[in-house]
């Protein structure tokens, strides 16, 4: 499954880079995210993902790994993880683009790729989309409240 998902939002690239490079604040705007762990800066990291997707709950522990970085406009990053319960396996690999918008804003854009392996595929990819799509609001909502406040 792949999915396109873009946004302006109120900082100078170089603001928005910086943000999007403190990873322990900007895993803050993803919903579900939760206990990050640095293993090395700019390279690895270990993350657990938690959503409920139709009638299944995914709890899925993920290594992600920085595959490539071209400062202060793209970033290639890719996570791999497996849920205990229901068996699902989600590889990700997610290309981040930062371009500038006028003089005080970005575009910032995610082409996701997305492969989703056991029960949770069965879902379909209507089902999955849905959820991709409010998960990007509301990580939109949080970066631009995020950056506002800086």
């Amino acid at each position: 499954m792949e999915f396109n998902m873009s946004m302006v939002v109120p900082a100078s690239p170089t603001q928005l880079w910086s943000t999007l490079l403190d990873v322990p604040r900007i895993s803050g705007c993803i919903p579900g995210c939760e206990n990050v762990e640095e293993i090395e800066r700019l390279a690895t990291y270990k993350a657990t993902v938690k959503q409920k997707i139709g009638p299944f709950k995914v709890e899925v522990p993920a290594d992600i790994v920085v595959e490539s970085m071209t400062e202060p406009s793209h970033v290639r990053t890719r996570a791999t993880g497996r849920d205990k319960l229901t068996g699902t396996r989600l590889a990700v690999v997610l290309d981040v683009t930062v371009t500038p918008e006028g003089s005080s804003s970005s575009t910032f854009a995610v082409d996701a790729k997305v492969d989703v392996q056991g029960r949770l595929a069965t879902m379909g990819f209507g089902v999955i989309k849905r959820r991709v799509d409010q998960n990007f609001e509301e990580f939109e909502k949080r970066l631009k409240e995020m950056l506002g406040a800086a």
